[in-house]
């Protein structure tokens, strides 16, 4: 079938999750509010870059039952359409998750996923909404899983160029590992979140470092910018009176391990008594870690909840002294943009991209990943002199304006989207 002519490339944009309730539902997003306005996520800052400034783009959500076909996304600009799973996949998720007894093969759990993320994409309507709208580039979240591999056989067959962007995943933990070292070479192009990662990808899967990029999250810097600490506070509803130590992310401690945040505060708050812990997400583990944090270092650590609002978040990063991240892997944390752009140090292990941004002591510290103690040593550090994170301001927010303002980062999508769409014209 003949492409059809368009005046801007169509992007065909597919996330990680196999099927939406495998994720959004666990922190409150409903289908309808992912489809119009929920805008949280990596994805969501990308897209909107692409959106805006190169090309239409079609996210495709699969679902085990859509309710709603499609929607125009309110502050991404994309179009977002809802497609049911296949039947194979519909059928294994439900034996897998529905019945009573489900927990007693959870350790079968690597298996399950191997297949799951191979079959959900298998369907005839999937296939005939995709060969209608003949997409001019397809872009997927990661390369960790089939779902990678069934993508790329798809752009083989429709003719059009595959590009990948790394969000955090590990070869170690790939799903169908062993057959990635043959699709990994024959995608396009890769967007990496870290220098690591492109040398990775260079070294153990042959890939042309003319066809490697590191492209990081991009932050809206006219939003999140440094302001008086005091107003900060003020709009925070804080107290201007007590110092803060601020943690953002999704509440799953095997991952984020923020007990080991809760712990290690713990630990000098009898010395700092004018210091708290501001944790703002939401997740799986929350009533576990409030649960920690009660008993460690009752009245101390605050449970704020998932926020959305630039205008909420903003403030609470400008009245930090830090940001605060224990994380076992990441890509490039989002979270660590926005404390930046608003002038704020980060602390943080050394994992993913965070250290692209990080600059040990002049704009935060870093830390090597599971080592609480490093991580206990260096809040010491930072509580015991304060006026220190203040005088790094400046630093932190060039940073963050000469790596992840949309100015930069549409220039360097922008190489890579409008040149693969012209070698594939």
């Amino acid at each position: 079938m003949k492409k059809k002519t368009r005046e801007r490339p169509l992007i065909a944009f597919f996330d990680y999750a196999d099927v939406f309730e495998d994720f959004y539902p666990h922190y409150g997003v409903s289908q309808k509010s992912f489809a119009t306005h929920w805008a949280n996520t990596w994805s969501h800052a990308f897209l909107s870059l692409l959106q805006g400034d190169i090309g239409d783009v079609i996210w495709y959500a699969f679902s085990l039952a859509p309710e709603l076909s499609e929607a125009r996304h309110e502050v991404v600009g994309c179009q977002i359409k809802f497609l049911t799973s296949s039947w194979l996949h519909r059928c294994l998720w439900r034996l897998f998750y529905m019945p009573r007894i489900a927990w007693r093969w959870r350790r079968a759990y690597r298996a399950y996923a191997t297949v799951a993320s191979y079959v959900a994409l298998i369907s005839w309507p999937f296939i005939r909404t995709l060969s209608h709208d003949r997409p001019d580039i397809i872009f997927v979240q990661d390369y960790a899983s089939g779902r990678f591999d069934v993508l790329l056989l798809i752009a083989k067959v429709l003719g059009v160029p595959l590009i990948a962007c790394h969000t955090g995943s590990q070869p170690e933990g790939y799903l169908g590992r062993r057959i990635r070292r043959w699709t990994i070479p024959r995608a396009s192009f890769f967007i990496a979140s870290s220098r690591n990662e492109l040398e990775m990808l260079a070294s153990r899967y042959r890939v042309s470092r003319k066809r490697l990029a590191v492209i990081l999250t991009p932050i809206d810097t006219a939003t999140y910018k440094p302001m008086d600490r005091t107003a900060a506070c003020l709009a925070a509803k804080l107290d201007t009176g007590r110092r803060y130590l601020l943690f953002v992310g999704r509440l799953e401690d095997h991952m984020k391990r923020v007990s080991a945040i809760i712990r290690a505060f713990a630990s000098l708050a009898v010395e700092q008594q004018d210091v708290d812990l501001l944790i703002v997400g939401d997740g799986k583990d929350r009533e576990k870690l409030e649960r920690l944090a009660k008993e460690c270092v009752p009245n101390r650590v605050y449970f704020l909840g998932w926020i959305s609002s630039v205008d909420t978040k903003s403030p609470l990063y400008n009245a930090a002294e830090c940001l605060v991240l224990a994380s076992r892997r990441e890509g490039f944390p989002t979270v660590v943009g926005e404390a930046m752009a608003c002038g704020t140090p980060v602390l943080a292990p050394r994992v993913g991209g965070i250290s692209e941004l990080v600059v040990e002591g002049q704009t935060g510290w870093l830390f090597d990943q599971g080592d609480d103690e490093a991580l206990k040593a260096n809040l010491s550090f930072i509580l015991d002199h304060p006026g220190l994170t203040d005088s790094m301001q400046p630093q932190v927010r060039q940073m963050a304006v000469d790596r992840v303002s949309p100015s930069v980062v549409t220039a360097e999508l922008r190489k890579c989207f409008v040149e693969e769409g012209r070698h594939n014209g």
